[in-house]
């Protein structure tokens, strides 16, 4: 028993919502198994691998619009992951190449001939733009269906094929010619209905009982009657009729052709119009009256007046008094106008910078000194290594010479005991003629 599509959405599938009738939508789904079916020819895939991507097509079109998903990306996936799942896997790319191959196909010049009538039909260059773009529609369309059937797509991948042999060998056990043929003829039959929807609306073994009775009546065999043929089975016999009618009427419709459906809009929310808050500004706390009455009365304070405004006459009396040999008044005192703010501040630029001046040759003095230090330990650092290394390699010339003094020694041991052992041969060998 598999998971069935809901009536209430077999009745009115997402499709609907974006404008698209019933006869459309069946035609892309005959469409869709089609070439999935063609495409598993060219992959030599196994029939139950064919059976799996059709059967997650039709699904999935239960769940998402064609608006949404466009068919030969979702074909491409369904069979992508079919691969996987039957343990038939097949590379992302050679997937692509073979739909892309089947695309081609279709092309027909303006006099209604295929573009590609008799020549093998061009690859898909790997390195375009068009094939990245490809993969990438065809990986979220397998991202899709996983997350569309709940990542439990083998609980809904029940094939009726599994149940054509066994319905066979229980029903026709007294034939002996027409089993095989039989057979065939309902395993035919259980194809061409992945072109429906019936795998989302019927059980996997009311599809295969009624396989066998199109096959029976199609080969003008008798199938048993005592008892009935759909008890056996363990099916009704109107369900199998209605399965029938279905399939049949396949085959009184033209090839279905590819429709260009439009994609969906996303929906883009609109900008809200008014305070870029929802929510009203926080009141202020309000006073009680109390806090009025015990505030102090206070005097009102004036405008500040500045000092340098000067109105009129006091100007013209200070020019008088700015000329040569003019009498200055008694009640007038004469005081020597404060330094103002930039001649301050010229003083101050002046002092400053002969500080910085004195800072600065402290700093270049202490500089000098640290260097002049850091250079007397890496001098002295250099010549402790030099003279290390110079009584370093001195041992090792001393101790090669005398390694090579004693191999010399040996030698002329060596050759010296040899001559004499020969010495002692040739001796021996005197006596011993001699005696």
């Amino acid at each position: 028993m598999v998971v069935l599509v809901p009536p209430e959405v077999l009745a009115r599938p997402p499709s609907r919502e974006d404008g698209i009738d019933a006869e459309t939508e069946n035609q892309l789904r005959r469409f869709g198994a089609e070439l999935i079916r063609r495409a598993g020819c060219l992959l030599k895939l196994p029939q139950f691998t064919v059976a799996s991507a059709a059967m997650m097509f039709q699904r999935f079109y239960f769940r998402k619009s064609f608006a949404e998903f466009e068919v030969r990306s979702l074909a491409t996936a369904s069979l992508a992951l079919a691969s996987k799942l039957e343990e038939h896997p097949r590379k992302l790319q050679e997937v692509i190449q073979a739909f892309y191959r089947l695309q081609m196909r279709e092309l027909k010049e303006e006099d209604g001939t295929p573009s590609y009538g008799g020549r093998p039909t061009p690859h898909l260059d790997v390195s375009q733009r068009e094939f990245a773009d490809v993969k990438t529609e065809v990986v979220r369309a397998e991202r899709s269906i996983l997350r569309e059937l709940g990542f439990e797509v083998k609980l809904v991948l029940e094939h009726p094929h599994r149940y054509v042999l066994e319905f066979v060998d229980l029903l026709c056990s007294n034939l002996l010619c027409g089993r095989r043929m039989l057979a065939q003829k309902a395993w035919a039959y259980l194809n061409d209905s992945l072109g429906t929807s019936l795998c989302c609306s019927h059980q996997p073994d009311e599809i295969a009982a009624a396989s066998l009775f199109l096959a029976a009546r199609s080969l003008g065999l008798k199938l048993p009657s005592k008892p009935p043929w759909w008890e056996a089975v363990g099916t009704q016999k109107k369900d199998a009729e209605q399965i029938a009618q279905i399939i049949l009427a396949l085959y009184s419709k033209p090839a279905a052709e590819h429709i260009a459906i439009p994609r969906r809009k996303k929906d883009v929310p609109e900008t809200p119009v008014g305070p870029a808050t929802p929510f009203p500004a926080t009141p202020a706390p309000m006073k009680s009256p109390s806090d009025e009455d015990d505030r102090p009365e206070t005097e009102p304070v004036a405008a500040p007046v500045r000092e340098d405004s000067l109105d009129q006459s006091r100007i013209a009396e200070m020019l008088e008094e700015s000329r040569p040999g003019a009498e200055v008044p008694a009640d007038v005192e004469r005081a020597s106008p404060p330094a103002s703010p930039r001649e301050g501040a010229g003083l101050d630029r002046q002092v400053a910078p002969e500080s910085s001046r004195r800072d600065e040759r402290k700093d270049r003095g202490r500089g000098r000194e640290r260097d002049r230090r850091r250079t007397g330990h890496r001098d002295r650092g250099r010549s402790a290594r030099g003279s290390s290394g110079t009584s370093s390699s001195a041992s090792e010339k001393s101790r090669s010479r005398s390694a090579a003094k004693t191999r010399r020694s040996r030698r002329a041991a060596g050759k010296e005991g040899k001559e004499a052992r020969g010495r002692d041969r040739r001796a021996k060998c005197s006596s011993s003629s001699d005696s």
